[in-house]
């Protein structure tokens, strides 16, 4: 696979996974960056994928991923650990 893709969910109870994943979006819109959402609510293998990915079989969305390499989960702030791969 290739591009920039950003793994999330629109089926969660959880207020933090919400507001890091519309972040997430703005900051990549906002720079007019081109990425691909995967929705793993709609299939368990997209969510088995986003994990095996991450290399954390507990790990939550959002996470970012460029092409099959994995770049880093959402950290807020000053970008994260995603912010030295992508900004």
């Amino acid at each position: 696979m290739s591009g920039l893709r950003v793994y999330s969910t629109s089926v969660t109870g959880s207020r933090e996974i919400k507001s890091q994943q519309s972040e997430v979006t703005r900051i990549l819109d906002g720079k007019r960056i081109q990425y691909q959402l995967v929705d793993i609510s709609q299939d368990n293998a997209l969510r088995d994928e986003m994990r095996a990915l991450a290399g954390n079989p507990k790990a939550t969305p959002p996470q970012i991923v460029n092409g099959d390499q994995y770049c880093g989960v959402w950290a807020g702030g000053g970008g994260g650990s995603v912010g030295r791969e992508l900004w």
